[in-house]
């Protein structure tokens, strides 16, 4: 526009008033622009000027994007070093969420990486000229906080902070971390602020002002007996900002999810190799696994049994060097060849396990003993090898089929994602699909590495076809080559849980857990892929159930109906999530009932009590969290989400209108008019 010097002069003020919005962090985002997340993001820049905030929305809602843009307006604030401490699982996917969405650069830092360059990693810190964002797992954020005690921290996200909660109670690393935060603006995210009891509230407001609700005695004396409820929820209002699924159905258009099962039955070799590696794995001694981390290394192996006898061969051949070498005299600690493949197995888990690790004693080499031990694996190490098929495949090619028969006849492409938690079953599935008569081009696998001949290709083939386009860091580009790839070529994606991290796949609707995992958190992650924003048909979840094991039924049952996780709008219940410490600790109650019971009375029996229990914490959250949060009626909510929605409009619109006027200028000269 021209002519109107006037004018183009009030523009450039307009301009400045414009960047002065909160909005104005939506415009190099790379996201959707939801009123819900908006609203958030403004309490929470609100909240960081009294210490900061809970961002508490349900699961599936978008707390990562919240709390992306109150970071891009910190940073823009001024902010230089940023800490953002989560579980270890989460790490890699919050560091592509950032680049994609956001375009800023983080760095994932544990001890190992620090103590590498440990005087490179002092510099860094102590050059003020760079903003860093810093990605570090509970256990090492407070170490590192300690190991660079001059760093000055500006700003704190905690994710999954529901973890931390008991920080008066409960370990270390929580305690550690609210200590060295104090006084730090920081916000934290959880879709579960109630696990347990009110006092969970007092633990995580406690992170972001003590003051707020004083000490634990005052504050259950006020709230907790008195059920002051009125009051907590003034005092948490300013300082706690949650919404609802149900209350964004209207911006956020969920699909329904749906549930099919395929079952089958073990061969008698299978049933033999399931019996034995049971039997071998309730011994009150085994040498063939170290004393520190036992619990984990067990878990492990049961999940491979469920997994595919093949996976199970390569883990028994562990355990049998591991012999070998005891057998030959030498100590524990000299016996550790292979068992990387454990902590390979589950390293985004490890930090979060529950597990006690204990030090490894000698083992005094008992040589019967040992060779006992010895000659049982070699026998389950037999019978794995003796069968060439498992029953479960027969299962997933039905799945398979009725996949793609119903997306047929919805006129739906025909994809389905496969989810299993080994690599090695992930290669005995793609070479099965292949004897079936799936082309090469159909199949494509993809666990997080990068290395493979046909990732390679798809990635060079990517890079091509988006010269010149956003250039975002490897990691980020591979897995964007990958999704391209299965959406417009393969028919049939193979991943697993670590691979699957960071992939949007809402053009693919059917997922088929080939194993289930006993994590409900993780299965709820698997679904979520498919099962998310911008997904344009119902999704079905295929799980492949072994009819001839009671208890494989029973937590089935449980994962389906009490954690709501494969049938609804909205996945998995909050209500029923939020009653574990974390997902890994329903791990650990079902793995001491397969360790403990023998019989099906037992079984039932077991799992039984179980279902009390989830039942008892499940009927006490709902009732706090009714009492606490139904805050806003329907009606009021929906009438806020309009005003933002509107609000957003016509701030772009004024965006687009004043950035049509250049600023004046006249003979090389700029001319600034005062209005």
């Amino acid at each position: 526009m021209e002519g109107n010097l006037l004018l183009e002069q009030f523009s450039r003020y307009k301009k400045i008033e414009l960047e002065d919005s909160p909005f104005h962090f939506l415009l190099d985002a790379n996201i959707e622009r939801n009123p819900h997340q908006v609203n958030a993001f403004c309490a929470a820049i609100q909240a960081l000027k009294t210490g900061g905030i809970v961002l508490a929305d349900e699961v599936g809602l978008g707390k990562t994007i919240e709390a992306g843009l109150v970071l891009k307006y910190v940073l823009d604030s001024g902010a230089k070093r940023v800490l953002i401490a989560l579980p270890a699982s989460l790490r890699k996917q919050w560091e592509l969420e950032l680049e994609e969405k956001f375009g800023l650069e983080s760095t994932i830092l544990d001890r190992i990486i620090v103590e590498k360059d440990f005087s490179g990693w002092r510099d860094r810190f102590n050059d003020r000229e760079k903003a860093r964002i810093i990605l570090t797992s509970y256990d090492y954020a407070s170490k590192l906080m300690k190991r660079f005690p001059d760093v000055k921290w500006d700003f704190i996200i905690i994710d999954e902070a529901h973890n931390l909660r008991n920080v008066f109670h409960g370990t270390k690393r929580a305690k550690n971390l609210y200590d060295l935060s104090k006084g730090i603006p920081k916000i934290l995210l959880t879709a579960t602020p109630l696990q347990n009891s009110l006092t969970d509230l007092h633990g995580l407001i406690s992170f972001i002002d003590p003051r707020i609700f004083g000490s634990e005695k005052v504050f259950n004396k006020r709230y907790v007996e008195g059920q002051d409820y009125a009051d907590l929820k003034r005092e948490l209002s300013p300082v706690l900002y949650r919404t609802l699924r149900k209350d964004v159905a209207k911006y956020m258009n969920f699909k329904k999810r749906t549930c099919k099962t395929v079952d089958f039955t073990l061969s008698q070799d299978e049933m033999e190799l399931y019996q034995r590696v049971n039997d071998f794995l309730k011994r009150d001694i085994l040498y063939s696994i170290p004393t520190s981390n036992r619990g984990l290394i067990i878990l492990v192996i049961r999940k491979l049994l469920a997994s595919s006898s093949f996976a199970l061969i390569e883990t028994f051949e562990v355990l049998k060097k591991r012999l070998q070498k005891l057998c030959e005299g030498s100590k524990s600690a000299n016996a550790q060849e292979g068992f990387d493949l454990f902590w390979s197995f589950v390293e985004d888990e490890i930090d979060e396990s529950g597990f006690e690790e204990t030090e490894d004693e000698d083992t005094v080499v008992q040589k019967q003993l040992i060779q006992a031990e010895l000659n049982e694996v070699n026998l389950i190490i037999g019978v794995a090898k003796r069968i060439k098929t498992n029953a479960k495949i027969e299962a997933l090619k039905t799945a398979i089929h009725i996949a793609f028969d119903h997306q047929q006849e919805q006129g739906i492409p025909q994809k389905v994602v496969i989810f299993t938690e080994s690599k090695r079953t992930q290669k005995y599935i793609a070479a099965e699909l292949r004897k079936t008569g799936y082309e090469d081009e159909d199949i494509l696998l993809f666990n997080g590495d990068f290395d493979d001949t046909m990732t390679k290709e798809i990635y060079r083939t990517w890079q091509v076809k988006n010269f010149g386009k956003a250039n975002y860091g490897r990691s980020v580009e591979y897995k964007h080559a990958i999704v391209d790839y299965f959406q417009y070529n393969a028919k049939i994606l193979i991943c697993t849980d670590a691979g699957s991290e960071g992939l949007n796949l809402q053009f693919c609707n059917t997922v088929i857990n080939y194993d289930l995992p006993w994590n409900p958190q993780k299965i709820e992650q698997r679904i979520g892929r498919c099962h998310r924003y911008g997904q344009q048909h119902d999704v079905v979840a295929i799980n492949l159930l072994n009819t001839q094991n009671a208890a494989d039924q029973r937590v089935y049952d449980i994962l389906s109906k009490k954690f709501e996780l494969f049938e609804g709008v909205f996945g998995a219940s909050d209500i029923a999530l939020g009653v574990l410490e974390s997902g890994t600790s329903f791990e650990k109650m079902v793995l001491q009932i397969y360790q403990t019971c023998d019989t099906t009375a037992e079984f039932k029996k077991a799992f039984d009590k179980l279902n009390r229990k989830l039942d008892a914490r499940m009927d006490k959250k709902a009732r706090e969290l009714r009492s606490l949060f139904l805050t806003e009626s329907s009606g009021a909510k929906e009438q806020a989400l309009d005003k933002t929605k509107a609000d957003i409009a016509r701030y772009l619109q004024e965006v687009e209108f004043w950035n049509g006027f250049d600023e004046p200028e006249l003979d090389g000269k700029q001319y600034y008019w005062k209005i």
